[in-house]
């Protein structure tokens, strides 16, 4: 087939230059390109980007937009272009990185108000001068989006101790279709009134509207850190490991089964690794440490690792975050799959022994991480286009296992004739119907990333 991806040569219904006119004139950052295809299989493309500086603008694009029929894609960083259905070329792109920064801080109510085009590392760093943070922690910090992570409801390890979007974010703003702002939620620490709407916008991949306003809940910052490496290849010593710490009062900020590629870049042995990480007061670390220690023993693992500086396990738990590629940053003459597999805790080990066992009969290496408490794993597949026939019917066998685990299988990135033959999001369920609806009633128009969610939503 050749060394990279043929593009999509489908070009949308062109505007009229009587409405691009008027798009010019409520955003002045509007960039035409000459065709709308993106260049690259991992990435969406538009005949024309607009870049709002302020709510104003995109409730006056988001209006035109509606008026005009024009689809319309909502951007943060690009990070997770490759999410998603394929969907009919866009006509607009909305660009959000010009709306960034922290609009409020509160510290002692341990709070923060940011816009959309902030990214988590930015914000990270300046919560970090109060001795504070955001307890999330998905991939590619530096150009991931607040907008986008809540858009995507994306999390990383930490979500075994520190939870996910739906339990930090208390209020927002967001633009509709018509171009009305909404608010959701309160700032406030504890909101119990009405239903929390911000819990539908998380997740809901920018198909209900544009966030443009977000208040978190912040932490304190950790005083200590620990984590245990401990790597075997005996399948018998992680399910034992594993009934063990689910059995057990301990709270591990991160638990995480390791594939022997990513063991081997990460510790110089390619033998499967896992990885607890403990966050707390350092007394509480340290006993925490010292009862696994103490159960890694008893099962019999031989290499164990101690690691108790920030320094050296934050790079360790950045590089788990940062399985599925970031979208802008896959070559275009190369085949990458990223999946996300969501299972019982208890299956985490089934879940790697399969993967383990099919990409290897294709001579894959998968690079796999496990929440052995969370019972979400990720795992990234490269190879070249040549392959992508039995890339994809290795995607349609994982699907089909994590069915009989009664699980589920969601494709985080993929070039578009991936995520054309194989089902990004899997059965929607008895729910489509209601998300059917919602949609209908907030987008009446279907402008917003139309059919790239669930069931074509």
């Amino acid at each position: 087939m050749g060394g990279m991806e043929p593009m999509d040569s489908t070009e949308t219904v062109s505007l009229t230059q009587e409405a691009i006119a008027r798009l010019r004139e409520i955003a002045p950052h509007v960039i035409e390109a000459t065709s709308a295809a993106s260049p690259s299989p991992y990435m969406i493309g538009a005949s024309l980007t607009a870049t709002p500086e302020d709510e104003g603008q995109v409730s006056q694009i988001l209006k035109w937009a509606g008026s005009s029929g024009c689809l319309t894609v909502p951007r943060g960083g690009g990070t997770k272009d490759a999410l998603g259905n394929v969907t009919k070329p866009a006509d607009l792109i909305l660009s959000m990185k010009k709306m960034s920064g922290i609009l409020q801080h509160s510290a002692g109510d341990l709070m923060v108000t940011a816009l959309p085009g902030t990214t988590l590392d930015e914000l990270q760093h300046a919560l970090r001068s109060e001795g504070q943070f955001l307890p999330l922690d998905p991939g590619h910090g530096r150009n991931s989006t607040l907008g986008g992570i809540v858009a995507s409801a994306a999390s990383g390890p930490k979500r075994a101790l520190y939870g996910t979007v739906r339990d930090h974010l208390i209020a927002t703003r967001v633009v509709m279709t018509d171009g009305t702002v909404i608010r959701t939620g309160a700032k406030v620490v504890k909101n119990v009134a009405g239903y929390d709407m911000n819990k539908l916008f998380a997740g809901s991949m920018g198909t209900l509207g544009v966030l443009t306003e977000l208040t978190f809940k912040i932490r304190p910052l950790p005083p200590d850190c620990g984590m245990l490496v401990l790597q075997s290849d005996h399948a018998a010593h992680w399910r034992q490991l594993q009934e063990a710490l689910l059995d057990s009062p301990l709270e591990p900020c991160a638990a995480e089964l390791v594939s022997p590629s990513l063991a081997a870049e990460m510790f110089g042995s390619p033998v499967p690794a896992f990885m607890i990480l403990f966050e707390d007061v350092a007394p509480s670390v340290q006993y925490q440490l010292g009862v696994v220690r103490s159960l890694a023993a008893e099962i019999g693992f031989k290499a164990v690792n101690e690691f108790r500086r920030r320094e050296q396990t934050e790079p360790m738990i950045d590089r788990l975050r940062n399985i599925v590629p970031d979208a802008a940053s896959v070559p275009a003459d190369r085949l990458a799959v990223s999946v996300k597999l969501m299972t019982a805790p208890i299956d985490v080990p089934a879940v790697w022994e399969q993967v383990s066992s099919s990409a290897e009969s294709l001579g894959l290496k998968p690079e796999f991480s496990g929440g052995v408490v969370t019972g979400v794993s990720y795992v990234t597949v490269r190879s070249e286009w040549e392959r992508l026939d039995e890339v994809t019917g290795w995607l349609h066998k994982l699907r089909a296992e994590m069915e009989r685990l009664q699980g589920a299988a969601v494709i985080m990135l993929a070039p578009q004739r991936v995520r054309s033959a194989a089902s990004v999001w899997g059965a929607a369920g008895g729910s489509l119907k209601l998300m059917e609806g919602i949609k209908r009633q907030m987008d009446p128009a279907g402008i917003l990333n139309c059919g790239r969610f669930a069931g074509g939503i």
